[in-house]
């Protein structure tokens, strides 16, 4: 959020039992998306190892993110009913109408519906 300085991600590093060294730090945008991209890449890997049919599984997992991550969770707390104000505080949306696009899972459920009842 601007102007917080608590950080999303708890500080890493290492500190001296005698507290003369101190090297802990934020994690920065830049490392979590390098953390991030490392365990989609190795999930994919193992994916690609386990089951050679699997290769657009994989291929979706190597560009994953943490975007992607951050919008799985808003369209699983939409598709959770969670109150779409809770749910625009928790991803720092300034307005409701950005939050909303997170309500897509409930509409690809709506129009899918008739078509399974017509079945």
């Amino acid at each position: 959020m601007p102007n917080e300085d608590t950080p999303l991600v708890l500080l890493i590093g290492a500190t001296a039992s005698n507290a003369r060294i101190e090297r802990c730090a934020p994690l920065t945008r830049a490392a979590l998306h390098a953390i991030v991209n490392c365990v989609f890449t190795g999930a994919a890997a193992r994916l690609r190892e386990r089951d050679e049919t699997a290769s657009a599984r994989a291929d979706l997992l190597e560009k994953a993110s943490a975007h992607w991550l951050r919008h799985s969770a808003g369209s699983h707390m939409a598709d959770q009913k969670i109150d779409l104000r809770t749910v625009r505080g928790n991803l720092g949306h300034a307005s409701l109408t950005t939050t909303s696009i997170y309500l897509h899972v409930y509409d690809d459920r709506r129009h899918q519906e008739p078509k399974r009842n017509s079945a």
